[in-house]
Order: structure tokens, then C-alpha cells, then sequence
């Protein structure tokens, strides 16, 4: 999505720390405020939907309750559009760079937008849901999944960076920690990796078939086969990233910063 952005060099890594760091005073705060209204531990443990028994004891009001919860119906809406955002723009970019069919990089010319890219994800998480219908434990493996998957990633582009500061050195960005990137880059790829290990772990007590977490195994599949094809095919057909586009993004935030 940087590619969208004007002066990318310098408002994504911002808005990227700013967010990190409003929602985790928000959510502490959020946090604080149901451990105080929290009630009877009992019956919000037991509950269904702990969260409605929480609104439900502190309001003292079914009808206040429902109010409240269906507050998070607005902030799921908005998580939803980002994720589909971002996973629109990662198909679109990827189909682009011949990772994925070329129609899928199809640019709409009267929405001017990639809209093959954006009812790609959408279909492929309605699919998915419908799994919730037949299997919870099938659902939540695939939930458990994608969070596995996502701090995956985090980990190869951080261990990417920990090894340029390491061995052959960055430049110095506009926004930087300074003397403090390495360390936090360690501790980043420590979080990560045990975040790793707590989305393998099954929900439940004892493990059964149906409450067994198969996160891990789909995950190893998943990059069993990604490895075979990559040595099968993708290794001497796929050009790569297009470093013109990367060239460009790069070339406007200089622009934007001399301006």
C-alpha cells in the first residue's frame, strides 16, 4: 500500500507506530474498564459471549447492554475494510509481479481501482466462514492459521532487517530509532517467535479431535508446498519484484522531502 501513499518514505513507518501505540494505550485502557465492570467472574466466564454479560451486569439493562455491544459492529466494519484493503493490494501487487495470474492485476478504468483483487479475499473469507456452519474446530484452525501465518511474515521481514543492521549496515532513515533499532528488533523477533508457539496451542481441555488446533499442521503443508514449487517452478520463471515500482515509490518521497 506504500505505493498509494504520498511521501511513503516518510508517513507509512509514522502511521505505523502511532497506530501501534494509540491502540495499545486504548486497548489498555479499555482493558482497565472491563476488569472494573466486570461483575460476577463466574457468570462472565460461563457466558456464551462474555462481553455481553459484562455489559449486561455493569448497565444493569438488557436493552443498554445490546446498545453497547453493537458499538463493536462499527470497529469490526472498519477492521474489516482494512484487512480488505491491504489484502486487495497485496493480490493486485503480487498478480503485478507474476506471482498470480495477470487478471487479477486488472485496474478497473471507471472505479480506478484493482476490483478482481478486492472480491478475491472477500470470496475467499465467505468461503472460509461458512466452515464455522459444519466445524468450529476446522473454523478456528484457519483463524488460528492466519494470525500464524501473518507473525511469520513479521518474523522473515524483521530478521531481514536485524541482518542488514548486523552485517552490512543501513542508512540512516528520517524515521529511525537510532541505537535503539537493534534491540528492538531482537525483541520483536523474540515476541514473535513466542506468539508463534502460543497460536499452535489447542483451545481446550483435553485435546480431542474435534478441539485439536491444526493451525501447525496446515501451516507445515502450506510450506511444504510453497517450497516445492518454488524449486519445481516459480525459481526460474518468476522474474521477481519490479524494482521500477519500488524505484518510483523511493524517487517520489525523495521528491516530496527536497519540496
Amino acid at each position: 500500500m506504500s505505493e498509494e501513499v504520498r511521501k511513503a518514505r516518510h508517513a507509512v513507518p509514522r502511521a505505523m507506530f502511532w497506530t501501534v501505540a494509540l491502540n495499545g494505550l486504548l486497548a489498555y485502557a479499555i482493558i482497565l474498564v472491563m476488569l472494573f465492570c466486570l461483575g460476577d467472574l463466574d457468570a462472565a466466564v460461563n457466558a456464551t459471549f462474555p462481553i455481553i454479560e459484562i455489559c449486561t451486569q455493569a448497565t444493569g439493562s438488557v436493552k443498554a447492554a445490546t446498545a453497547m455491544v453493537s458499538g463493536l459492529l462499527v470497529v469490526s466494519t472498519a477492521v474489516t475494510l482494512g484487512s480488505i484493503a491491504s489484502a486487495s493490494r497485496l493480490t493486485w501487487a503480487w498478480a503485478r509481479d507474476g506471482g498470480l495470474p495477470a487478471w487479477f492485476s486488472h485496474i478497473s478504468s471507471r472505479h480506478r481501482v484493482p476490483v478482481r483483487s478486492i472480491w478475491v479475499p472477500i470470496v475467499v473469507v465467505m468461503c472460509l466462514a461458512c466452515l464455522n456452519i459444519g466445524s468450529y474446530a476446522a473454523f478456528g484452525a484457519f483463524v488460528s492459521l492466519a494470525s500464524l501465518a501473518l507473525f511469520t511474515s513479521y518474523a522473515i521481514a524483521i530478521s531481514c532487517m536485524l541482518r542488514a543492521r548486523l552485517m552490512e549496515g543501513v542508512p540512516r532513515a528520517s524515521w529511525s530509532f537510532g541505537a535503539f533499532g537493534i534491540p528492538i528488533n531482537i525483541f520483536a523477533l523474540v515476541y514473535t517467535g513466542w506468539m508463534m508457539v502460543i497460536f499452535c496451542f489447542p483451545q481446550y481441555l483435553p485435546v480431542t479431535g474435534d478441539n485439536f488446533n491444526y493451525a501447525l499442521p496446515i501451516f507445515a503443508f502450506v510450506v511444504i508446498v510453497t517450497i516445492l514449487l518454488w524449486f519445481a517452478r516459480a525459481r526460474k520463471n518468476w522474474p521477481g519484484l519490479d524494482k521500477e515500482i519500488i524505484d518510483t515509490v523511493l524517487a517520489d518521497a525523495d521528491k516530496n522531502t527536497k519540496d
